[in-house]
C-alpha cells in the first residue's frame, strides 16, 4: 500500500476496531541502520493487510456517503410543498441517492452536475 492509504487505512482500522482514534494511530517511521522502516506502534495486535483494506473501503464509502448527503441537504429546500420541483432537480437529486448502489469502487463515483 502507498503510505498515504496505509495512513487512511489505519486510522480508519482503528477508529473501526476500538472506537477511538488520534493523530499518528498505528504505524511509525523508524531508522536504523538498514534504513527507514514502519513499525507498528500500538498496544494491540498489528492489522493484516486485508484488515487495512477492508478498513479503507469502508472508510472511503463513509465518506462518499457523507459528501452525498450534504449535497441533498443542500437541495433539500426544493423539495419543501410549496416550491415546484423542476424535473432536471429531481433528476439530479435521484442520481445522488443512486451514487452508492451504482459505483463498484468509491474512488470511481462520478457526481452529477446540479442543475
Amino acid at each position: 500500500m502507498v503510505n498515504t492509504e496505509l495512513g487512511n487505512a489505519t486510522k480508519a482500522y482503528v477508529e473501526q476496531t476500538f472506537g477511538y482514534s488520534e493523530v499518528g494511530v498505528g504505524y511509525v517511521v523508524i531508522q536504523d541502520r538498514n534504513g527507514l522502516h514502519l513499525s507498528w506502534d500500538r498496544a494491540e495486535t498489528q492489522p493484516t493487510e486485508d484488515q487495512l483494506g477492508v478498513a479503507l473501503n469502508k472508510s472511503n464509502w463513509d465518506n462518499v456517503r457523507k459528501e452525498r448527503d450534504s449535497l441533498l441537504a443542500a437541495t433539500d429546500f426544493y423539495a419543501l410543498s410549496d416550491v415546484t420541483m423542476s424535473e432536471d432537480m429531481e433528476t439530479y437529486r435521484q442520481a445522488l441517492r443512486d451514487v452508492p448502489a451504482s459505483v463498484e469502487n468509491s474512488e470511481d463515483v462520478v457526481w452529477p452536475e446540479k442543475p
